[in-house]
């Protein structure tokens, strides 16, 4: 036995160690792979945003030089100011004309316009990028920025309307001579480097990092790049170039979990990887299924056999006789004790069934008497109809508290019974007190110890409630966690006298006393009913409010835990 412990030990050091080496191995080659691509995607990448800024650059200057060929034009601007209606005709005919030449020629901008706020001129040459519905958006913009005065800017992102673009404004004279280019003649500069295949994305942004143009249409433009690629992709990769001294950038971003994929390694490293794993599986096949596994199995049972699971049973199927007698020895060895158990579970419910007989049938004789007392008082009165009533609604609670073999019924009943009990109690106070209840339907199937709200009803009644005043019950219902778990919080609340000190301290702080009390009986059974059930003395609280109302909280757990050896049943 000593020899296979060592063996075995050998063996599994051996699988161990060589496993280490071919993860060392793989990730060492891994790593080199994925950083000989990372250089060789920096390298293509570069290549082509140096291909895009170069584009961009000339782009913008070409459109700067159309842009200085119109200011030299100051002669026909400084007419738009003039008080001739005549020459301001002549002048914006004349700047028309310019316009539409300087566009046609170059190409590079999708408009360029004069706007003479003091006078309202638009003059615009426009391509078709730019729409009929996207010249209003265009001159709000102008009138805003003229009516703020600002002198000459650079290149700068604009939102105008739903779109967004790029656009250089210089101011003489009172006149605003802008260039625009759009989002649709950026893209075309990048419409060859979307790859869909290895998810490589350009864009271009502001200074600030917002995006005016992406070959991606699912971006939109004028959101933060960086915080739209986080959103949407795992540690993406950026790469990004100037333009014009910080004019505008070009980015390009590459998503982080792709990188090994594109890699011309990956499947060689994924090849090696499956290959050492299926020799180290086919290895220790033959210990995992007559030694390994039979010993977890019973690791494993043993394990839930602590917590207290003796209905478990280890279940394994191997080809040695050593295992397989050990099973057979283990279950055996089990069934016995669990034979022993059940003996004694059966012993103590018998003992913790009789004891919660015992006290039922202390609190029943309580109601009964009082029952007879109020048909004996209603009969001296000659009140026969509110008798028949009174008696009806006294046989359904007869009915209901000599049910057989119940310790807990369904919240529902139990609130079925009070309704009866408190139609006998109206015959008997007519409207001395008024009742309220708030019970979610949700919690109606709870399960709560049988007879335990009447008895609340029944001290509430025999305290609180006459034919001088006016009481008022209410009865609330709500799911709580208590100590880690769900419970039923039941809240009874009435105005009427508080309760005595006594009670309060027998109730609430001394849960283990014993002795006999003639006041309170039914809350003291109430009480160590409780303990018996659920193996609690926390379950039952009482408290006396202000303006002389009292209130009982009582919580229900949802399974019933027998006091004593650990009995549990639903």
């Amino acid at each position: 036995m000593m020899g296979r412990i060592r063996l075995t030990r050998l063996i599994l050091i051996s699988f161990f160690s060589l496993l280490v080496i071919q993860i060392l191995i793989v990730g060492i080659f891994g790593k080199f792979s994925a950083l000989e691509f990372r250089q060789r995607e920096k390298e293509s990448v570069d290549y082509i945003l140096s291909m895009y800024s170069r584009n961009m650059e000339g782009a913008l200057e070409k459109t700067d030089n159309d842009l200085e060929d119109i200011l030299l034009s100051n002669s026909t601007l400084m007419l738009l100011k003039n008080k001739s209606g005549l020459q301001r005709w002549h002048a914006s005919y004349a700047l028309s004309e310019l316009l539409n030449k300087k566009l046609s020629s170059t190409m590079e901008a999708d408009a360029y316009v004069v706007f003479d706020a003091e006078y309202e001129k638009f003059i615009m040459a426009r391509s078709n990028n730019i729409l009929y519905d996207d010249l209003e958006p265009i001159q709000n913009y102008l009138s805003g920025i003229a009516g703020l005065k600002k002198k000459n800017t650079g290149w700068i992102s604009a939102q105008m309307g739903e779109k967004v673009y790029l656009i250089k404004c210089y101011y003489y004279g009172g006149v605003c001579i802008s260039a625009i280019i759009s989002e649709q003649k950026i893209r075309e500069i990048l419409s060859d480097g979307q790859n869909t295949e290895n998810l490589l994305e350009f864009y271009v942004t502001d200074a600030e990092g917002n995006v005016t143009c992406a070959s991606n249409p699912d971006v939109k433009c004028g959101q933060r790049l960086e915080t739209e690629m986080e959103e949407k992709y795992f540690r993406p990769r950026w790469y990004r170039q100037e333009v014009m001294n910080g004019t505008c950038y070009v980015v390009a971003v590459v998503r982080q979990s792709d990188a090994l994929r594109d890699s011309p390694y990956f499947f060689i490293v994924l090849v090696m990887l499956l290959i050492s794993l299926i020799f180290i599986f086919w290895l220790m096949r033959f210990m995992n299924d007559e030694v390994i596994k039979p010993i977890n199995v019973l690791a494993d049972t043993s394990g839930k056999i602590r917590m207290g699971d003796l209905t478990i049973r280890p279940e394994y199927s191997c080809k040695n006789t050593e295992m397989a007698g050990l099973r057979e020895t283990y279950v055996t060895m089990l069934d016995t004790i669990m034979e022993l158990k059940l003996q004694e579970y059966e012993n103590v419910i018998r003992v913790k069934e009789s004891e919660l007989k015992y006290m039922h049938m202390q609190l029943k004789p309580h109601f009964f008497l009082n029952a007879l007392s109020t048909i004996n008082s209603m009969a001296y009165e000659n009140e026969n109809d509110e008798i028949h009533e009174f008696i009806q609604a006294f046989s359904r609670n007869i009915r209901y508290m000599f049910r057989v073999g119940l310790h807990t019924v369904s919240l529902k009943e139990e609130i079925a019974n009070i309704e009866d009990y408190l139609e006998m109690q109206r015959i008997l106070y007519k409207d001395c007190f008024y009742f309220y209840m708030e019970v979610p339907e949700m919690l109606e199937k709870w399960e709560i110890p049988q007879m335990l709200l009447h008895t609340f009803m029944e001290n509430i009644f025999k305290h609180a409630v006459s034919i001088d005043t006016f009481t008022t019950i209410f009865l609330r219902c709500s799911l709580e966690k208590f100590d880690g778990i769900s419970v039923l919080k039941i809240e009874i609340q009435n105005s009427g006298n508080h309760f005595r000190q006594e009670i309060l301290e027998r109730i609430n702080e001394d849960a283990g006393k014993k002795e006999n009390h003639n006041r309170g009986i039914g809350l003291i059974y109430t009480k160590e009913i409780l303990s018996i059930m659920y193996d609690r003395e926390d379950l039952l609280f009482l408290e006396n409010e202000e303006a002389g109302n009292v209130k009982v909280t009582v919580r229900i757990p949802g399974k019933v835990q027998m006091k004593g050896k650990g009995y549990s049943a639903e």
